[in-house]
């Protein structure tokens, strides 16, 4: 099958500054194609939202100019780790001579929807940005311990876990996405890899880079039913070609996945500067990455890695929630670091859904071992229903200096207004019981 991109389609009936479309935009989907052809041919987003506004029909609106450029110009809106409501914002302005308050207002409704291909970070994930919910458990990440998956088996069973704990040794791993909310055909589709020990607000100077199990590639195809590139339109579904991940012990991981297109080259993950602001944006404002941090625990005792990035003493939040886990099990967080130790002290479970905190200041630029105990009543490890989630949350005061970009982009107006502390998102970790 000849799959001709949208991309090769346009340039092979247009020059390079000229388009073929004129006349009037009157729905969301001529929008769509008139904004990517501009793309194509090289034109400003301003020049693209300026001439759009000037053919399309009255009922379509700028929030729909917003909307449609936040997914073809994404690239020009990317500020390192999020879509930038600010870039979008200036652009609107510029193009279109809306004043400021409207503008952001455009803005920030365009970008709190993913526009583009989107790896789920949990099973309910539809593209909301920030990312609600869990957003470490994805379930588009596979692997399959040594044994390799056809491509067609992960699409047609789109909603089903495939996950096998990797093994010490060779492991194939994918990376499933979707075109969501993108009304034209994604072109030139790759996905990169990675693993680095499980835990939380790892620097991706700790990620191991993974390659392609056919060429030892950095870079993977992105493959469609039957096994072969091509363009992806609204709502086609795809997954990456296979993976090698090799691992030497059976610590526990956390694997990686990233994505590009035409229309988002700027997601590249080993280029996410330091910092734990950075790494808490990425993860909960790119619709194109995923995590997968989910494991049983082998012993009573699991270790997991985490971080403060910043250099400065920085206020964390440990929690630990328990789901099915037996009446009178203990559950306990600890570090054995002799230079910064801190003991929750090993709790009781009195009831199945129980919630465990543990609150602590990390010293500048620190890297430390989470010790999580996970015992029945007897001492042995919990059942295979039970669970437990570990979360890190960076805590802001309303003095802290991020506190007021905080609010902005988490959308978290109330807590500025009753100078609330935030809590943002580093991630979790889950944990099952272990015993056989």
């Amino acid at each position: 099958m000849n799959f001709m991109s949208t991309k090769e389609e346009i340039e092979k009936n247009v020059g390079e500054n000229t388009l073929t479309s004129s006349g009037e935009i009157r729905t969301i989907q001529d929008m769509w194609n008139a904004a990517i052809e501009y793309f194509i041919a090289g034109k400003y987003d301003t020049d693209a939202m300026s001439d759009i506004s000037e053919r399309m029909n009255p009922k379509l609106t700028y929030q729909d100019i917003a909307n449609v450029c936040s997914g073809v110009y994404a690239d020009t809106y990317w500020h390192d780790t999020f879509m930038d409501t600010a870039y979008l914002s200036k652009s609107l302005v510029q193009a279109l001579g809306i004043n400021q308050s409207q503008a952001n207002t455009y803005a920030k409704y365009a970008i709190a929807q993913w526009r583009g291909l989107l790896v789920r970070k949990n099973i309910s994930d539809i593209g909301t940005i920030p990312t609600p919910g869990d957003v470490t458990q994805s379930i588009d990440i596979v692997c399959n311990q040594n044994t390799p998956i056809k491509t067609d088996d992960l699409i047609k069973n789109w909603n089903s876990q495939y996950w096998i704990t990797p093994q010490v040794g060779k492991n194939y791993i994918y990376v499933r996405c979707a075109n969501a909310q993108f009304y034209g055909s994604i072109t030139n589709a790759k996905a990169q890899m990675f693993y680095s020990t499980g835990g939380f607000n790892q620097p991706p100077t700790s990620w191991i880079q993974c390659y392609t199990a056919s060429g030892s590639s950095e870079s993977g195809n992105i493959l469609l039913l039957g096994g072969e590139a091509g363009e992806i339109p609204l709502g086609v579904r795809a997954v990456s070609e296979a993976f090698n991940f090799e691992t030497k012990s059976t610590d526990h991981i956390c694997v990686i996945a990233a994505i590009t297109t035409d229309y988002f080259k700027k997601n590249k993950p080993t280029e996410i500067p330091l910092g734990n602001w950075n790494s808490s944006t990425y993860i909960t404002h790119n619709g194109a990455a995923g995590w997968h941090n989910f494991d049983p625990q082998t012993s009573v005792e699991s270790t997991l890695v985490f971080y403060n990035q910043d250099n400065s003493p920085e206020e964390f939040l440990f929690t630990a929630n328990c789901r099915n886990v037996p009446v009178g099990s203990k559950i306990g967080l600890r570090s054995a670091d002799p230079k910064f130790s801190f003991n929750s002290g090993l709790i009781e479970i009195t009831k199945s859904s129980q919630q465990i905190e543990h609150k602590l200041t990390l010293p500048p630029n620190y890297k430390g071992q989470l010790i999580v105990t996970m015992q029945d009543k007897n001492g042995e490890m919990l059942p295979k229903n039970a669970a437990v989630q570990i979360n890190m949350q960076w805590r802001l005061n309303k003095g802290h200096k991020h506190y007021t970009k905080a609010v902005k982009h988490f959308m978290d107006m109330d807590a500025a207004i009753d100078a609330k502390d935030l809590s943002l998102n580093m991630g979790s970790f889950t944990l099952t019981g272990g015993k056989k």
